[in-house]
């Protein structure tokens, strides 16, 4: 009979616990390797060696970094362009709109040409970056703000939505630190090649820029080489064969590879996902351009 002593500790729970109830190795939590790159170098290495600055974004996405350099280089873009340029904004509008119109102002009667130069004047207004008041400050920072939000988070949509169907184990920061990333580098040697080409032309040829299309300041697509007369067509998909946005494409490839979470996952595959959605975008600006809406 064993006494109350070996009784007592039979009856006391183990604090060992069984082998059978530890968790599985695979199951344990695995701590998250730091960033190595800080911003600076992630906007070098992304031009430079993407795919080794991919492979630190998908440890630390981040998108406030590129998002705010973005927005800081649009906005001194646009400040040197008026300075440099000298828009006549007034001009601009009152000719499109009498194209629009199809017929001069001075034609229209008095009260319908002083509702359309308020139209006007609020077109110049968010146009003009100038930062002569608090509110032109406040309209060019939204207007710049809203775009980058929504050239970051729709191509990110759609893009989280194709690796989705293919299966990627990545998320949605991940491919918006991409999205953000290649669009910062390559917007970033544009804004550098617009000022470059800007400061080397003469008064006569920046009074011949077509306000238009400003894109058309540095000839980097195929649309500069076609006549004038050309199709709205062919004209929109000559211009979409553009060296930044193939440049920016093949970097989204490369990114979206690095973070799709599986080794399977190449990135001539991820190039082709992002090759495919360009392409479909095309297709819609053409259909546009086709139905007479200018798209280019």
């Amino acid at each position: 009979m064993s006494s109350p002593e070996n009784q007592t500790t039979a009856n006391q729970p183990s604090d060992i616990a069984p082998e059978y109830a530890a968790p599985p190795p695979h199951e344990q939590p695995v701590a998250e390797e730091p960033a190595k790159l800080g911003p600076v170098s992630r906007l070098t290495g992304t031009l430079f060696s993407p795919g080794e600055t991919f492979a630190d974004v998908n440890r630390k996405p981040t998108w406030l970094a590129p998002f705010l350099i973005a927005v800081v280089t649009t906005l001194a873009l646009s400040i040197f362009f008026e300075w440099r340029v000298k828009p006549d904004w007034d001009k601009f509008f009152q000719t499109m709109a009498e194209k629009r119109l199809g017929k001069s102002l001075k034609e229209l009667p008095p009260e319908q040409q002083e509702q359309v130069q308020k139209q006007l004047n609020i077109q110049k207004r968010f146009a003009t970056t100038d930062f002569t008041s608090p509110l032109s400050i406040v309209i060019a920072l939204g207007r710049t703000i809203v775009f980058y939000a929504f050239a970051f988070l729709v191509p990110t949509g759609v893009f989280a939505l194709a690796m989705l169907l293919m299966q990627a184990q990545t998320t949605f920061k991940k491919i918006l630190s991409v999205v953000a990333w290649s669009w910062c580098a390559t917007g970033l040697v544009y804004v550098i090649v617009v000022i470059a080409s800007l400061m080397m032309r003469d008064s006569e040829s920046l009074r011949d820029i077509n306000l238009a299309d400003p894109a058309g300041i540095v000839p980097s697509n195929l649309a500069v080489v076609l006549p004038s007369g050309t199709s709205p067509v062919l004209t929109s998909i000559a211009g979409s064969l553009d060296i930044f946005t193939l440049w920016y494409l093949i970097l989204l490839g490369i990114g979206l590879a690095s973070v799709a979470g599986a080794k399977r996952f190449k990135t001539s595959k991820a190039i082709t996902v992002v090759f495919g959605v360009w392409v479909v975008w095309v297709l819609v600006k053409t259909g546009f351009a086709a139905l007479g809406f200018g798209a280019r």
